[in-house]
């Protein structure tokens, strides 16, 4: 397995760079864009784009949770390489909304790379990496059904990028908070869905 290379914010700039000079971009040229600096980053940073205004296009949620379910099938399986399937590839996005979001976020990034640093790194060795790979497919499944229900996708998409960020910083005590934050998007996303079913009827 690679190393994971950059910071969060470095990610960032790396999405800019794909997105320059382009009224749309294909999915395809975003996750050429991350492949080289491993799963971490590509982990921790695609899923906060479901918590900016890009995320509130109706099926944006799932075509994530889509992407990453093959990127953490690719990392569970030891892959070094990230890869989609054409179709998805191909699906474009309009690199206006796209960089407002990488603008959104990038305040966030310098924070989140001043303050977290390698912790407990027995915590995110390669057991906790495939734990954290199982966990993570367990909780996008969650996301379509949960698009029903105004924000719930943000609480799966979040632990996602805890678990990231842990890969990335090579931090422990992120992927345990990872895994204890997988419990509770759970158990609100299941509140949710139940409270969703029976306002409808």
């Amino acid at each position: 397995m690679r190393e994971e290379e950059g910071a969060l914010s470095d990610v960032l700039e790396e999405l800019e760079k794909a997105l320059e000079g382009r009224d749309s971009v294909e999915a395809g040229r975003l996750i050429d864009a991350l492949d080289h600096r491993g799963y971490g980053p590509a982990l921790a940073t695609l899923p906060l784009l479901e918590l900016t205004p890009i995320g509130g296009i109706p099926g944006f949620p799932t075509f994530l949770a889509l992407t990453l379910a093959i990127l953490t099938i690719r990392l569970l399986a030891g892959y070094e390489h990230f890869w989609a399937p054409d179709w998805l590839r191909r699906r474009k996005l309009r690199s206006e909304r796209v960089v407002k979001s990488v603008d959104w976020l990038k305040p966030l990034s310098l924070r989140i790379d001043a303050k977290l640093q390698e912790r407990l790194s027995g915590f995110a060795g390669s057991t906790a990496r495939r734990a954290a790979c199982i966990v993570i497919l367990g909780l996008l499944l969650m996301v379509p059904p949960l698009e029903v229900v105004p924000f719930a996708t943000s609480g799966p998409m979040i632990v996602v990028a805890i678990f990231g960020l842990g890969l990335l910083y090579r931090d422990g005590l992120l992927m345990l908070l990872g895994f204890t934050g997988a419990v509770f998007a759970v158990v609100f996303g299941f509140w949710g869905l139940v409270g969703s079913g029976g306002s409808s009827g």
